[in-house]
């Protein structure tokens, strides 16, 4: 159903019958979208939008903006901070589409990509627009050099702004085991916390990988300490890591040990596979492995009570109250048996009671455990998702 809109009249004058502006002169030079050319000058947009022929923009006008600072003041405050500039991009990018689209080829239920690739979908009865339900068309096909301005009486929020970390990363099949040991854990509350976090990832096949083939020994510090060492806190998007990363420098992670950026696209020893997954606390990372932090378990956890080094048990082990007693295990310097953390010693039988932090074999050993014990879940260790 074709539409009978009210069209506005130029902004800006014309020459030789053309619009003289392009879609930033003509959104400059009208006092309603005061605020969106200032976030668009904010988020370096100015220049794409400025430059890209054929283009349609949805603009809100400063009333819209001023109706969202009271309903979600909080996400207008985020998005007037240079850390959520990534965020602020998207909701503008939101609002544009990458053809043109006038008033006379709007049709009922008409659904169009955006430039953050999210979909629009324009609703049209009885001559009244409106952009995903919320935001009504108020003025129609204001004309600019490279393409066309339909002013919006609301902001159009992206989907990430009604959605946590937990959220998106509940949304994707292949996190389901992170999010099930996020659960398990108690962490699923932080997460879902103000922030802001960075968030690494990893998929179903990293933690299959992670713990394929290793015995039971389970705590649940251990797994805290493995998930938070995915965490940082505030927001680092693939411009941060590539710009300002490049030479390896290291960010504190929630556990407290540090992760190191690399290029190209590199933490530690895991590729990030998927960048810039955006959420109203922060920002994830799918990676393709679990990183493992350089300490399982806090030494304030571990006391000295005793041990058997014959055996190769471990009740409480202290290094000193058994040094010089226990054989150095051979696999590595570092060793994780009986659940705990056990520098430079490790059991007689090496083999089958300890195995070398190097590896990361001590943490898989507590995180197969983990997984059985803490989450209940019933995962098939070694079985692809």
């Amino acid at each position: 159903m074709k539409l009978n809109l009210v069209v506005s009249a130029l902004l800006v004058g014309y020459s030789a019958g053309q619009p003289t502006g392009t879609i930033v002169d003509v959104a400059a030079g009208d006092a309603r979208f005061s605020t969106l050319v200032d976030f668009v000058v904010q988020a370096d947009l100015a220049g794409v939008l400025g430059s890209t022929p054929g283009l349609t923009v949805f603009a809100p006008t400063n009333d819209a903006f001023t109706a969202l600072a009271t309903a979600a003041p909080d996400v207008v405050a985020n998005l007037g901070e240079a850390e959520w500039s990534n965020h602020l991009e998207d909701v503008l990018k939101y609002h544009v589409l990458p053809v043109e689209v006038r008033a006379e080829a709007i049709t009922d239920g008409l659904k169009e990509t955006a430039l953050n690739e999210e979909e629009l979908t324009i609703n049209a009865n009885d001559g009244v627009v409106t952009v995903n339900i919320a935001s009504e068309v108020v003025e129609a096909d204001v004309d600019a050099s490279n393409g066309v301005i339909h002013a919006i009486d609301n902001v159009l929020l992206p989907s990430w702004v009604s959605n946590s970390i937990v959220d998106r990363a509940s949304g994707s099949p292949d996190l389901s085991i992170l999010v099930d040991l996020v659960g398990a854990a108690g962490l699923a509350e932080t997460l879902s916390g103000p922030g802001p976090f960075t968030v690494f990832a990893p998929t179903n096949d990293a933690f299959n990988e992670f713990l394929k083939g290793f015995p039971d020994g389970p705590t649940s510090e251990a797994v805290t300490s493995i998930l938070t060492f995915h965490v940082l806190s505030g927001i680092y998007s693939a411009a941060d890591i590539e710009d300002v990363f490049q030479d390896g420098l290291s960010v504190s992670t929630l556990q407290g040990g540090d992760v190191t950026f690399s290029t190209p696209g590199m933490v530690n020893d895991a590729t990030i596979a998927v960048l810039d997954i955006l959420a109203n606390n922060g920002i994830v990372h799918v990676i393709d492995r679990v990183m493992t932090p350089p300490v399982p378990i806090p030494a304030a956890t571990i006391a000295p009570v005793s041990c058997d080094c014959q055996d190769g048990f471990f009740n409480n082990y202290d290094s000193g109250y058994c040094d010089g007693n226990c054989e150095a295990c051979p696999f590595g310097d570092f060793v994780v048996c009986n659940n705990l953390y056990l520098p430079e010693k490790g059991a007689a039988d090496c083999k089958k009671q300890c195995y070398p932090d190097s590896s990361a074999s001590g943490y898989r050993s507590t995180f197969a455990a983990a997984t059985a014990t803490l989450v209940g879940f019933g995962l098939a260790i070694g079985i692809a998702f």
